[in-house]
């Protein structure tokens, strides 16, 4: 009985350092689009204004986000959640919602 009950605490204590570990895991920015009737990650390479005006979402949003080697790495639980990765490249490419953004921040006092 003792040993069933030190596998289960074993394994326990694994489950929530896998957790743990998972929830402070950051991954490469992708854009995610629209086809048909799906979202799919982008193959196309994110060029450098999208990378500024994805930036500019996630801080809007108070999205965490590290930049290395040139990439955008965004927390793993974030990128998982394929349609709020959808919207945030949507208002990424959208030149209206990034200058009305930008007004808001003008008009701030």
């Amino acid at each position: 009985m003792q040993n069933v009950i030190l596998n289960w605490s074993i394994s326990l204590v694994l489950l929530t350092l896998t957790v743990a570990c998972m929830s402070n895991q950051y991954v490469p920015y992708r854009p995610v689009i629209r086809s048909q009737d799906e979202l799919v990650v982008s193959d196309a390479a994110v060029n450098p204004e999208h990378q500024e005006n994805i930036k500019r979402v996630f801080d809007f949003y108070s999205v965490p986000y590290r930049e290395e080697n040139g990439q955008i790495l965004i927390p793993a639980k974030v990128w998982q959640d394929r349609e709020l990765m959808w919207n945030y490249t949507t208002k990424a490419n959208d030149s209206e919602w990034l200058r009305q953004q930008e007004e808001d921040v003008k008009s701030t006092p």
